[in-house]
């Protein structure tokens, strides 16, 4: 991490690294987004060298997918001069990359109107809003795929810098280090976080895509009453990212979100205190669109 930034930084070093980017986090936008990618620092030292080599050959500094999608009458540069074909290249070989580099890719899409409806008071006090809601499902996800694998050793998250969200995140943070299960279910430790600036830490470009691609597919799908696993109504870009690749990724839609209110107060009825509470020794249950990887 300190030799691929081209930046004297003093970090501790791990294992395995996970970089995380949202979509959604402004009033205007129906859907809250939070997705992530990890994978080893060995991985990641490649994946910066390969984006590296696309940039330099591809004539651009730092990809954003907002920003490459947009009308060229948007004015973002360099993208706005690209014809469709640079376009679908620079992307496939982008998305090779991370194909070929990243461990797993975990992702959760919230519907903001139906998450406001049915969350009550009590479930705020664990997800204040849809978007603290999304990046607690999906350390949630987070915290199985290191139980399934035993994965013990604690990992380097790292968030931007200078978003809409970070506040939140860093509370966010600050509230599950005081989890007694904290360090060996999710891998956080007090100096295992950073917010970093995108352009620096390109890997969190990789998790911008990802993002981008749940926001869209939601737009496709659940937002207006459609199967956000029926392949037919994907975006391409989006296809490539998911098939046959290790992705964990939750497209919540009315029925979904009911399930997990109900079963949170079906917790509280039976056990006398809520799932995230510290004396209940549980985690929020998630319920998905469908069981297991899309």
């Amino acid at each position: 991490m300190l030799e691929r930034t081209r930046c004297e930084w003093w970090l501790l070093m791990f294992e395995l690294e996970l970089y995380f980017d949202d979509s959604g986090t402004d009033a205007g936008t129906p859907v809250a987004v939070a997705a992530c990618y990890v994978a080893r620092k060995s991985q990641w030292d490649e994946f910066v060298r390969n984006w590296d080599e696309v940039r330099e050959q591809e004539g651009f500094d730092m990809f954003h997918m907002a920003e490459f999608v947009a009308k060229p009458d948007m004015g973002h540069e360099p993208f706005c001069h690209w014809d469709s074909t640079k376009k679908e290249r620079v992307y496939q070989r982008l998305v090779s990359i991370i194909n070929a580099r990243v461990r797993k890719g975990f992702g959760v899409a919230v519907p903001k109107a139906v998450y406001d409806e049915y969350a009550f008071t009590e479930f705020r006090q664990f997800a204040e809003n849809h978007f603290v809601f999304a990046v607690r499902t999906l350390l949630g996800f987070i915290d199985n795929w290191r139980v399934d694998y035993s994965i013990a050793d604690p990992m380097q998250y790292v968030f931007e810098s200078g978003s809409r969200g970070e506040a939140q995140l860093r509370q966010i943070w600050k509230d599950c280090l005081l989890h007694k299960h904290s360090k060996e279910r999710s891998g956080m430790v007090p100096d295992g976080v950073m917010f970093q600036n995108k352009r620096v830490f390109k890997p969190l470009q990789a998790a911008d895509i990802l993002a981008w691609q749940m926001q869209n597919n939601m737009r496709r799908t659940v937002m207006i009453g459609r199967n956000p696993l029926d392949r037919s109504l994907a975006h391409p870009g989006f296809l490539m990212l998911r098939d046959n690749r290790p992705m964990e990724l939750a497209f919540y839609g009315r029925k979904h979100m009911q399930k997990a209110f109900d079963a949170t107060r079906a917790y509280y009825e039976k056990n006398g205190v809520w799932p995230w509470e510290p004396e209940s020794g549980a985690f929020l249950r998630i319920m998905r669109t469908a069981p297991g990887p899309i």
